[in-house]
């Protein structure tokens, strides 16, 4: 390490991120946002290492479909954050989740936080922090009651710093392994 990269590279990098933060504006996604969502998706799944079951253009057709019916039941609500040049770098997505009617409230409901990813040329520069901050204060504004995620374990830290909890009064039963196959034919009981 050269004296001009020990006096300055810390300060220079942080300018950098600084400004490529600046560039990034946070917005609910729309119908025309579908074919770089459903890229982005397949980006997600296919870094993580899942081996598709289809080519790129038969999921994205198959993830447009189902992104455009969610949006349109209003139940999902996809955030994205995007360049100044269009290009979308982030998104994450909330599914509302009407609860049973009780006394003490007119209308209760939680939100699924769930496909959250950042483009890795554009991680650890809090992108995804605004991100995610953006559809908290989107979920207060709907009185949600909670947002949850399942993070993966890489994710744990940023969730964390972001104020989600653990929670020991949620049980789940897994009834398969998330990358499991789907049954070849209908199971009957």
């Amino acid at each position: 390490m050269n004296h001009y990269t020990r006096r300055y590279g810390v300060r220079l990098l942080s300018v950098f991120y600084k400004e490529r933060a600046e560039i990034v504006r946070f917005r609910i996604a729309t119908l025309e946002d579908l074919p770089r969502l459903a890229a982005l998706r397949w980006a997600f799944r296919t870094e993580e290492g899942e081996t598709p079951i289809e080519d790129q253009g038969a999921f994205a057709h198959r993830y447009q479909t189902f992104v455009r019916d969610a949006l349109a039941s209003g139940q999902w609500t996809y955030w994205v954050a995007e360049t100044a040049h269009s290009e979308l770098v982030a998104h994450m997505a909330v599914s509302i989740v009407r609860s049973i009617p009780r006394p003490s409230h007119m209308q209760d409901q939680w939100g699924y936080l769930t496909d959250c990813y950042t483009r890795p040329t554009f991680r650890n520069q809090g992108v995804g922090q605004q991100l995610l901050a953006q559809v908290v204060a989107w979920a207060v504004a709907q009185d949600l009651e909670m947002l949850l995620v399942w993070p993966s374990e890489q994710s744990q830290s940023f969730y964390a710093r972001a104020g989600f909890g653990r929670d020991n009064e949620v049980r789940m039963l897994r009834l398969r392994d998330y990358d499991a196959a789907a049954p070849t034919a209908p199971l009957t009981i």
